[in-house]
């Protein structure tokens, strides 16, 4: 399983455990500008790696007012829903 959240994140699963990953561009080296997925957490419920996302999507953003963070979550919440297909 891999499923993309936007241009950010992505999830990925075995048979124990939700693997929730940030896309990340590499800076140097001989792969410079490549992008490769820097783990952010492991989680056994679908839903708390859910959570997680939602709490680290906020905190990272810029939003200065409560408007601008029920926005960036309303945003998320549409990424999540296309990326499981709904």
């Amino acid at each position: 399983m891999e499923i993309s959240i936007g241009d950010k994140y992505v999830i990925t699963a075995d048979q124990y455990q939700y693997v929730l990953q940030e896309r990340k561009a590499k800076k140097d080296g001989k792969n410079a500008g490549g992008e490769y997925l820097s783990t952010i957490g492991y989680y056994t419920k679908l839903p708390q790696l859910i959570s997680r996302l939602c709490h680290l999507d906020v905190m990272t953003s810029d939003a200065q007012t409560l408007q601008a963070v029920e926005q960036r979550i309303a945003r998320l919440s549409l990424e999540i829903e296309s990326a499981f297909g709904r």
